[in-house]
């Protein structure tokens, strides 16, 4: 079984990269009631996979993209060039089974890192939240 980890959302989404991540927000896996972001509690996904399946992450579910997951994540915003990384997430969500959590998050720390500054690269804008360079991911 794998370990949750706040930074990394049971759909695969790397919270890290989030504008709101250690401000509003502590992550999508954060059971702590003490932050803004109240959006997570109600999430299909979140309450299926932790709730319903007694699992850490989608990937481990046998049903894995299940009808609310491509829903949710793969059917919105289709085309919008901001939400590409959760286009992306089939195809890298795999790696977390094979590599475990840890070389997981590291491997995402590094992808949403600026090689410029180091700074935090965030979704949307897909910009360095440091030096404000469009960084392509």
């Amino acid at each position: 079984m794998l370990k949750r980890h706040d930074e990394l959302a049971p759909c695969g989404v790397y919270c890290g990269a989030c504008p709101s991540f250690g401000k509003t927000c502590l992550g999508c896996a954060s059971e702590s009631r003490e932050q803004k972001r109240t959006s997570k509690w109600t999430c299909g996904i979140r309450r299926c996979c932790y709730d319903a399946k007694k699992l850490d992450y989608c990937i481990e579910c046998d049903e894995f993209p299940c009808r609310t997951y491509r829903a949710k994540l793969l059917k919105s915003h289709v085309g919008d060039p901001r939400f590409r990384y959760r286009h992306e997430i089939p195809k890298i969500f795999p790696k977390l089974l094979k590599d475990g959590v840890e070389e997981f998050l590291r491997h995402q720390a590094e992808r949403w890192s600026c090689p410029r500054c180091g700074g935090r690269v965030l979704f949307y804008l897909y910009e360095c939240s440091r030096c404000k360079d469009r960084i392509e991911i």
